[in-house]
């Protein structure tokens, strides 16, 4: 099944949140996707009963050349002309998938991130930095870092790889060691281990490993 969810969203992170809604363990879905790729994933909603919302605005991408993973993009109006992405909202719950799009709209990154299911201190760590970081990288994992306690840390906070495609968490954590993003990600793990196990050893072996950040090397075991 997670294969057939790749062909559809793209890519394993992204099939894999729409089984965490579809095992009821994630409210509701945000992803981005070119006009192009849209019809595939509306047929998916509607064959499935889900929900989807389209944003009224749509994203260039910055600093991504080559492919290369960024979490950087600005908003542009839906008769601009160049090439963007549209945020869609899916759930199983018409009016969440609603909020999260005039949330959104509204740039209330607290209420998006609680609709999404965030953790509250995740979601608090991110509205206090995202007015600098979204000016800068917008990349949050070196104040992750700095707002963690020592230098080894479960494997379950290891956002490390999500430019490989590999994470077990859609947001940023609060700290590599917050207990409610490791209690989420364990339940994330526990619904890729249903689909496929083989993929949930994978996860497991390469998100335990040793990164540098900020100049430091952690662990994550």
């Amino acid at each position: 099944m997670i294969r057939d969810l790749i062909r559809v969203f793209g890519t394993k992170t992204k099939a894999l949140e729409i089984l965490y809604l579809i095992e009821d363990v994630k409210p509701v879905v945000r992803q981005g996707f070119y006009e192009d790729e849209l019809g595939q994933v509306e047929e998916f909603c509607r064959l499935n009963n889900l929900y989807i919302e389209k944003s009224d605005f749509k994203v260039i991408i910055l600093d991504a050349e080559d492919g290369r993973y960024s979490n950087k993009g600005i908003k542009l109006d839906l008769n601009d002309p160049r090439r963007g992405m549209l945020f869609v909202y899916i759930s199983k719950d018409e009016k969440l998938a609603a909020a999260a799009n005039a949330y959104e709209f509204k740039n209330d990154h607290a209420n998006l991130g609680l609709t999404l299911g965030y953790p509250k201190c995740c979601v608090n760590f991110f509205v206090k930095y995202e007015p600098i970081q979204s000016k800068l990288t917008n990349d949050y994992i070196d104040l992750v870092f700095k707002n963690s306690k020592g230098v080894k840390f479960q494997f379950y906070t290891n956002i490390s790889k999500r430019d490989f495609d590999i994470t077990l968490l859609n947001h940023f954590p609060c700290s590599f060691g917050c207990r409610f993003s490791i209690d989420l990600a364990k339940k994330h793990l526990d619904v890729l281990r249903k689909y496929d196990i083989k993929l949930a050893k994978e996860f497991i072996n390469k998100l335990k490993c040793r990164v540098r950040i900020d100049g430091k090397e952690i662990e994550f075991c």
